[in-house]
């Protein structure tokens, strides 16, 4: 009976070691490159490339004129640019490691900086070219229309409109006090006598009332 129950013990034993052994699941040497892997920048920008000399062929047939194929450029190139930085490019970098080096050096690198900024813009404010006050078709736009419109809708309405309130607090809080202080410290700034000061705004005022005198008696 002793050695049924040492047996028993044993067994027991062993059976709780196999329930608490720590299984690893093995991955292989192309499954860990996979994870650690970053995206085929070549595969995912082959097909945007295509898009934007599809779309500047269009602009060069049509003498740079028309605004949805600078639109589809500008979105390309974002995007071309979204998928060069997840695959580890750096937007702050500088001469090799640039976009713009990549850019240069990619099948749309024929296109001017000046280009590929102005598709740029225009795609990300395309709401604003959408909303341009113009009986012409967006197509039958030029670029500089669309960014005349795009730097005015970017001002501040203060400098879009009519002088406000606001404003005209400003203008109303000017004192006489105020232009006499200013006068003085301007004054005293130059070397010029307090007397001569005076002496020249008496003289002002003199000339300015004769001046009126006769269109008075008219």
């Amino acid at each position: 009976m002793a050695n049924t129950a040492k047996k028993t013990a044993k067994t027991s034993k062993t059976a709780t070691k196999t329930n608490t052994k720590v299984v690893n699941i093995k991955t292989t040497a192309k499954e860990r490159k996979a994870k650690t892997e970053k995206p085929d920048l070549k595969t995912l920008n082959k097909v945007l490339f295509t898009k934007v000399i599809f779309n500047t062929e269009k602009l060069t047939e049509n003498a740079k004129t028309g605004l949805s194929y600078w639109k589809a450029i500008g979105d390309s190139i974002i995007e071309i640019r979204a998928n060069w930085i997840a695959a580890g490019g750096d937007i702050k970098a500088r001469g090799d490691a640039s976009f713009k080096t990549y850019r240069e050096t990619s099948p749309i690198g024929f296109m001017s900086k000046q280009d590929v900024s102005d598709a740029m813009l225009i795609a990300k404010n395309w709401s604003v070219v959408c909303k341009m006050d113009d009986t012409e078709s967006l197509d039958a736009m030029g670029v500089s229309k669309c960014k005349k419109a795009i730097s005015e809708a970017k001002k501040p309405a203060q400098q879009q409109g009519p002088a406000t309130s606001n404003t005209s607090k400003k203008t109303e809080t000017v004192s006489a006090q105020s232009i006499v202080d200013n006068a003085l410290a301007t004054a005293a700034k130059h070397n010029i006598k307090i007397a001569d000061v005076l002496l020249t705004l008496k003289n002002t005022l003199e000339q300015q009332q004769k001046h009126k005198r006769p269109q008075a008696k008219k």
